[in-house]
């Protein structure tokens, strides 16, 4: 895999905890202005001046925090923010296959390890599948610096992650486990993936169809 800010985004948040992931990121990405205005994901340090209620629970538990670092900005100036926001989605997905995975191992059903099951080897082998696709597809994209209907591939990685956070059932709504990785992933969709100038929002009804 060929280095540059995606694959360097997505190694990290494939391969460490969350904080260290953004500390790293923040220390080594090229374009770290990019990061320096408006609401930014940062490691988390506590003050004597924060009150309980400015702590955002779910980030603080995976030591991270949500912090205003100056002016904000509707639209970046670059494709920086679009690319480290579809590598680090990515590379939380590949973190949640492996939460999920370790989990299911040491459980048993029907008197067999749960992982043996065919349905669910065949569930995680899809989305391993799809996910190395998409950053097959992506490493196209920025050579090509081809962004168009980046918001259609952030939805399909929502859409993988929801299925990510089902293989662990009511466990991966536990702080620190599934269901708080993707609630960083969607952060950093928010903050990041909607920021480029480059797509216009595709609108779905409630099933998730576009419209």
């Amino acid at each position: 895999m060929p280095d540059g800010p995606f694959n360097r985004t997505y190694q990290l948040f494939a391969d460490n905890e969350p904080a260290q992931a953004v500390r790293l990121l923040r220390l080594e990405l090229p374009a770290a202005s990019a990061f320096s205005h408006g609401y930014q994901i940062v490691p988390y340090e506590r003050t004597a001046t924060a009150s309980p209620a400015q702590v955002d629970r779910v980030l603080a538990c995976l030591g991270l925090d949500l912090q205003f670092l100056g002016e904000e900005r509707t639209v970046a100036v670059d494709d920086t923010q679009l690319i480290v926001s579809v590598a680090a989605r990515l590379g939380l997905l590949v973190r949640m296959l492996g939460m999920s995975w370790t989990h299911l191992s040491a459980r048993r059903s029907f008197g067999v390890k749960t992982t043996r099951h065919q349905l669910i080897k065949a569930e995680f082998a899809d989305l391993s599948s799809q996910c190395s696709l998409l950053v097959s597809q992506w490493e196209m994209r920025i050579a090509a610096q081809d962004f168009q209907d980046a918001e259609d591939d952030h939805w399909q990685i929502t859409l993988l992650t929801n299925r990510a956070e089902k293989l662990m059932g009511g466990h991966g709504y536990l702080l620190g486990a599934t269901h708080t990785l993707s609630y960083l992933s969607m952060m950093f969709y928010s903050l990041y993936g909607k920021t480029t100038g480059y797509y216009a929002v595709p609108r779905r009804d409630s099933l998730g169809e576009v419209m």
